[in-house]
């Protein structure tokens, strides 16, 4: 969350949650490992939020929720990519939100090329250190006073929207019953809850925890929850955001510090 938000804590706190109108839970179990926290989760879901937990063990979270959604260990970022390409095939996003408060309407230099191009590799990489010693490519197009240059109606195809969009085609729903078990239809009403419960009027929040971090691609995963949530419109709003639940307090920081109910 540091590379999309500008910090790698939490971006609200468990009381907020009370406020969403649909939550997601993965890599958690909340309920058992969190209860004080999830005790807002419970309190949500009393006020009429939509509760989904997508997890390989059935637990008390599952339990609780609205919807139980079994999934394979390691399949996660399928499952979010998934939806990430709904949400842009679909224009299930917020369009004045991502417009105004995200970089998708800002123009990549020409030169970029994505992992579709470069045989699962971005521009820049160097095959003898085995990292991207060049990012140069990475960077936004430019006027003559070094102002990036964007494109508001999110067309142009060297726009971050374009080519997030082209970058997420690969995640089909096929891809999903393949690699994560889950059904179609299970897996597009989590997508829907989502998308019906964000925009102007309504916020979804994502809880996650350490099922996320300690994977090999933990980053990644997140990364991924950070992009449908700025989509979703759902970042720096009441109700909105991505839980971040830690395994011991002050990890994070003060974000930590609500979970202890007598403060």
């Amino acid at each position: 969350m540091g590379i999309s938000l500008g910090r790698g804590g939490a971006t609200t706190f468990p009381q907020d949650l009370v406020n969403s109108d649909a939550i997601l839970i993965m890599g958690s179990n909340m309920a058992e490992a969190h209860p004080v926290a999830f005790a807002n989760v419970v309190k949500a879901k009393e006020l009429g939020a939509q509760v989904m937990h997508v997890d390989p063990h059935y637990s008390r979270t599952s339990a609780l929720a609205n919807l139980y959604v079994p999934t394979r260990a390691g399949s996660d970022i399928v499952f979010l990519g998934a939806i990430i390409r709904h949400v842009l095939e679909t224009s299930g996003y917020f369009h004045d939100y991502v417009v105004q408060y995200t970089n998708a309407a800002t123009l990549v230099r020409e030169d970029f090329k994505d992992t579709e191009e470069l045989d699962g590799l971005f521009s820049g990489y160097d095959p003898a250190s085995e990292t991207y010693t060049d990012q140069k490519s990475w960077d936004y197009q430019r006027d003559k006073n070094g102002q990036p240059l964007s494109d508001p109606t999110l067309q142009h195809p060297q726009c971050v929207f374009q080519i997030m969009r082209r970058h997420f085609a690969r995640y089909t729903p096929e891809m999903v019953e393949n690699v994560c078990g889950v059904p179609r239809e299970v897996w597009l009403q989590v997508a829907q809850t989502l998308v019906e419960n964000s925009g102007r009027e309504r916020t979804s929040a994502i809880c996650y925890a350490v099922g996320w971090t300690q994977q090999s691609k933990g980053v990644q995963i997140i990364r991924a929850a950070a992009i449908l949530q700025l989509l979703l419109g759902n970042i720096g709003r009441p109700g909105g955001g991505i839980m971040a639940l830690r395994g011991h307090a002050s990890i994070q920081g003060s974000t930590d510090v609500p979970t202890l109910y007598d403060l």
